[in-house]
């Protein structure tokens, strides 16, 4: 199951921004072999509810436009981590990629193991330990 781009430094990445392209640039840099191949803005469940919306090009737009975005997805031979880049991570990182995986999941259920990393420039003590307690893998860059 392969990406639609290879793993490498690009001019641009769909949906990172900011920070957290600086972010994903180091590590890619620094683990060049990490992924074969990775998507970016790859968009997960349903979105808001559109039936109060009447016209259907509106409602297809506004349930694209309000799904949830996972920021890349990296591929290595057959496994699959749903990747969370920010420039500091938080609890409310912990939320995000724990609410990726799921809905994820929810939409490719043939996929019995997939990975979870956040990669960030700063994290506290506070959230390592939470993350650590969950399960969440991190690398600091």
């Amino acid at each position: 199951m392969p990406g639609k781009f290879n793993y490498e430094l690009r001019y641009q990445y769909p949906h990172l921004i900011g920070e957290d392209t600086e972010v994903w640039e180091r590590f890619v840099s620094k683990f060049p072999k990490k992924f074969d191949s990775v998507d970016y803005d790859i968009k997960v469940g349903l979105g808001a509810d559109t039936s109060p919306i009447p016209d259907e090009s509106d409602k297809k737009y506004w349930a694209t436009l309000t799904k949830k975005r996972i920021d890349v997805i990296g591929f290595k031979n057959d496994f699959v981590t749903i990747v969370e880049v920010k420039k500091r991570a938080t609890l409310f990182t912990l939320g995000q990629i724990l609410g990726y995986r799921f809905l994820y999941l929810k939409e490719h259920p043939e996929l019995h193991v997939v990975k979870t990393l956040i990669v960030c420039d700063t994290i506290s003590q506070d959230d390592i330990d939470v993350l650590n307690h969950y399960g969440i893998d991190f690398i600091i860059v």
